[in-house]
């Protein structure tokens, strides 16, 4: 189980109890939390191109509107049909073609990293770290070395790990979440339509996150759906 509780004194994860098995000290109910670990690699994960689409897709289709409209009223439907017959559909889905390799060689340069989890009694945290970062690494997750080391003063700053993004999102901002158990995967809404945060869960451990997610958020049960996968 992953279940923890944190030790303020300690500034660590320890087992849970009433007292702390480092120090000794007093341990409350209140500082118990799930905390797990998971290897990311951005490249073959849906939802980091789902980052990425999500904003760039409505872009090129809003171009593509914008395009056909203008023509309309510069010049009719016979100056549309004639942008059409000229290849301007295929000229966009070339660019489309081109976007999605940009995206694919940006992911597979940021390479692989660590994730750390945590659910507590505030809300979902995480931290994501790389092993060896270099500044190809920071940039193609469009990070500067200066921002990265403004992260170095955080409690769970690693030394031998790179401390390079921490998401945060609390229970009462969480306007709809998805619970898709088949890949143990979390989906956080804020708001209902924007997905701000997912969470890769270990598949031993989705148990115990699912039942944390619908207690924490179970005075608003409107708010957790299922993802049902068909067949």
């Amino acid at each position: 189980m992953p279940l923890v509780q944190y030790c303020k004194k300690c500034k660590t994860e320890v087992p849970v109890g009433e007292n702390c098995a480092y120090c000794g000290g007093k341990l409350t109910k209140q500082s118990e939390m799930l905390s797990f670990g998971m290897v990311h690699v951005p490249v073959r994960d849906w939802f980091c191109w789902n980052d990425l689409l999500r904003i760039a897709l409505p872009i090129l289709a809003g171009i593509t509107v914008l395009a056909l409209l203008f023509e309309l009223l510069a010049g009719g439907p016979s100056a549309v049909e004639k942008l059409l017959r000229g290849g301007f559909l295929g000229t966009m889905l070339v660019v489309l073609g081109v976007m999605l390799l940009v995206f694919y060689v940006l992911l597979r340069l940021q390479g692989g990293e660590r994730i750390h989890y945590v659910l507590d009694k505030q809300g979902i945290h995480a931290w994501t770290y790389l092993p060896e970062a270099n500044p190809i690494q920071l940039y193609t997750r469009l990070l500067t070395p200066e921002a990265v080391a403004k992260l170095a003063q955080d409690d769970h700053a690693l030394p031998d790990l790179t401390l390079i993004r921490y998401q945060t999102i609390a229970w009462q901002d969480i306007h709809r979440v998805r619970l898709w158990k088949e890949n143990a995967v979390l989906l956080l809404y804020r708001p209902r339509w924007w997905q701000a945060m997912f969470v890769n869960c270990p598949i031993k451990e989705w148990e115990a996150v699912d039942k944390m997610v619908r207690q924490k958020l179970k005075p608003r049960k409107e708010v957790v759906q299922k993802v049902r996968i068909d067949g």
